[in-house]
C-alpha cells in the first residue's frame, strides 16, 4: 500500500492520492497527521474533478497501523519527522525524493485555486517520476 500523508489530509495528499489512483491499480490511499475535518478541500475536490481523476478517500488520522508494511510519501520534512516519531521503522519517504529530487510542497490551505494548481502541477510532476 502507498499512503500520501500531509497535514490535515484535506489539500495536498488527497490530490497525490486522486491522481495515483487515476493511473495505477496498485492500493492507494491517503492520511493526515493532524485530521480536523471529514471533508477534502473545495479547491482540491475542484481539481480532482476538473482532471475526472479518481475520487479520495474521507480525510483520516494516520495510525500506527498504517505505516505497517505500507510505503508513505509525505509533503514536508516535518511530516516525515512526525510519522517516524509514531514509527520509527516506517517506510517514510518525502514525495520529492522518491522521484530523486528534494523539497517541501508547499501547503496551499487557505489560498486561492492558483496556490492549489501549482500544488497539483508539482504533486503530479513528482507522482509521474515515479510510477
Amino acid at each position: 500500500m502507498i499512503i500520501f500523508v500531509c497535514t490535515g489530509n484535506t489539500c495536498r495528499s488527497p490530490l497525490a492520492e486522486s491522481y495515483m489512483k487515476t493511473l495505477t491499480d496498485l492500493p492507494v490511499e491517503s492520511r493526515g497527521l493532524f485530521v480536523t475535518s471529514s471533508v477534502v478541500n473545495e479547491n482540491s475536490k475542484k481539481i480532482i474533478q476538473e482532471n475526472n481523476l479518481v475520487s479520495p478517500t474521507k480525510p483520516k488520522q494516520l495510525t500506527y497501523e498504517d505505516t505497517l508494511g505500507s510505503t508513505i510519501l509525505v509533503m514536508t520534512e516535518g511530516h516525515k519527522y512526525q510519522v517516524k516519531k509514531l514509527n520509527a521503522d516506517a517506510d517514510v519517504h518525502l514525495l520529492s525524493e522518491y522521484a530523486g529530487e528534494s523539497g517541501d510542497i508547499m501547503d496551499p490551505f487557505g489560498g486561492n485555486i492558483d496556490m492549489y494548481n501549482h500544488t497539483f502541477n508539482e504533486i503530479k510532476n513528482y507522482i509521474d517520476r515515479i510510477k
